[in-house]
């Protein structure tokens, strides 16, 4: 099997021959798979099931497997009713794993992105298929498709549909998935990484059907009261700016979290908040986790890369300004201390971003 990596918007990144091994792999016996990492956001959700949903509708039936939860506000998505969620139902999934003639993984560029399910993936002989958008993909998969130039995997599941010449089949239901992930991943289309291209797949999707006025409203408008005051709590309370280092950075034990209720989803967003902030170029939102483990969310603007903080730093990875790390054996305390004592090594680079 072929390998195909590329990065350059415009290029043939779906090309016939791996196109025709896709195709072969679909045929051969057993049921294919859709993973993607863990904590999925809208874009791995909304991939994975634009995948399974469009699978469907030209009669190939497949299975969709995640790592754990997903946000309540993305539990409309068509096809939710139907995934496998390894913390809560490990038999069945790993049932599904052995019957899979083929393994879509979506989003993820290693499979240890996944992880309680990664053990699962790595021992299965099934060959793997890679959609994704993340810069250095490890070597595992038996096709890989990566374009780190996309906003999001769900332009490239996109982009895969139509190298299938199967573009004008896209039903509402896969629209809507697509359109999820385009929209979530890149920030509502104001990110950097949306292109022409974009905007172009977005228009044919509600061409297609897709109502985006009542997505963004699904996705966005629909906060519980809860949720709401944990995010005034943590922009008036736990939001710490460096002028000097324009830095902005909020960080929120567990306890603070179980204090409001917390719910998968419920910090979606407060990193890009931090952002927002005039003068500010880099910011964070580190947390603790129910496990144990602190995680982080970086974003940054300009030429700064946050991946390279994540990779350097707190054993993460991501795009060049949005990233994600976690780490092991240490308290909330000590990783925003870490976090802390970087910016000054920083300072100079960050004050020249736009």
């Amino acid at each position: 099997m072929g390998s195909l990596t590329n990065s350059r918007l415009g290029s043939p990144v779906f090309t016939a021959e791996s196109m025709a091994q896709c195709s072969a792999l679909l045929a051969a016996p057993g049921t294919p798979l859709i993973t993607a990492h863990r904590g999925p956001d809208g874009d791995a959700i909304g991939s994975a099931l634009a995948l399974w949903n469009h699978l469907r509708e030209q009669g190939v039936d497949s299975r969709v497997v995640m790592p754990d939860h997903y946000p309540a506000f993305l539990h409309w998505l068509p096809g939710h009713a139907e995934v496998l969620l390894h913390e809560t139902d490990g038999e069945r999934v790993a049932a599904a794993v052995a019957e899979a003639n083929v393994i879509f993984c979506l989003d993820y560029n290693e499979l240890s992105r996944t992880g309680s399910l990664a053990p699962l993936l790595e021992a299965s002989p099934a060959p793997k298929v890679m959609i994704d958008h993340h810069q250095h993909p490890a070597d595992f998969a038996a096709i890989t498709w990566s374009d780190t130039a996309r906003c999001s995997t769900a332009e490239l599941v996109y982009g895969w549909i139509e190298a299938r010449g199967e573009a004008d089949r896209i039903s509402a239901a896969t629209g809507a998935c697509l359109y999820t992930g385009i929209m979530t991943d890149s920030g509502s289309f104001r990110f950097p990484s949306v292109t022409p291209s974009t905007h172009r797949i977005a228009a044919r999707l509600i061409e297609a059907g897709v109502d985006h006025a009542v997505i963004h409203s699904r996705v966005y408008d629909t906060n519980q009261v809860h949720r709401m005051r944990l995010v005034g709590y943590a922009l008036s309370e736990k939001l710490r700016v460096w002028p000097e280092y324009h830095t902005a950075l909020i960080a929120l034990s567990q306890e603070e979290l179980r204090r409001f209720h917390y719910r998968s989803g419920d910090t979606e967003g407060l990193v890009n908040q931090a952002l927002s902030i005039e003068g500010v170029n880099f910011a964070a939102f580190i947390h603790e986790s129910h496990d144990g483990r602190i995680k982080l969310s970086l974003r940054s603007r300009g030429a700064f890369s946050v991946r390279e903080v994540a990779a350097a730093h707190f054993n993460g990875g991501g795009h060049h300004n949005a990233s994600g790390g976690a780490v092991d054996g240490a308290t909330l305390e000590e990783v925003t201390a870490q976090f802390e004592s970087l910016l000054p090594g920083v300072a100079e680079a960050l004050a020249y971003q736009i």
